[in-house]
């Protein structure tokens, strides 16, 4: 039984993953990442603005699992674009981090909130290869269970769900 704000119950008819689920999953994550990637200099890309939260607690995790690495780990923000009235527009528009180029060379962890076609990541990721980086991975708060349009690179998901 969860108490839920007067504000939402109107909107909500359940909680499917509870915040504490969330948390340990994210910390779980977090040691997966570090042990795959290990103390190599390492950047954080967050796609705004929908992980955000899930890109701050994420950096705080790995940040505690990477405590004694010598290699830095840094963090950077974009938006992506490929919505326009709710309905996936096909084209991918990036809107922030001004220089791509400062990518060239290093492993890049991609963090998103959901995944669903899959287009957006691909022409992201697709888009990240094209300055240069060493290796790409992405971490998702959220994968639904759908068929995708096209193949996308999961690296990283906390939780897989159906497509309600």
């Amino acid at each position: 039984a969860f108490d839920i704000p007067r504000c939402y119950k109107d909107d909500l008819a359940a909680v499917v993953i509870t915040e504490g689920l969330i948390r340990d999953r994210v910390k779980r994550l977090a040691k997966d990442i570090h042990e795959a990637i290990g103390d190599n200099q390492l950047s954080l890309l967050c796609v705004l603005k929908g992980s955000y939260k899930f890109f701050n607690a994420l950096v705080d995790e790995l940040s505690n699992a990477r405590w004694a690495c010598k290699e830095p780990m840094t963090v950077d923000f974009i938006r992506v674009k490929s919505y326009e009235d709710d309905a996936s527009s096909g084209k991918v528009q990036i809107i922030g981090m001004s220089n791509l180029e400062e990518l060239r060379g290093k492993n890049v962890l991609v963090v998103d909130d959901i995944v669903d076609t899959g287009l957006t990541l691909s022409k992201l990721l697709h888009t990240l290869e094209g300055y240069g980086t060493k290796k790409v991975w992405t971490a998702l708060l959220l994968s639904k269970r759908v068929p995708r349009k096209v193949d996308v690179d999961e690296d990283f998901v906390a939780f897989y769900i159906p497509d309600k």
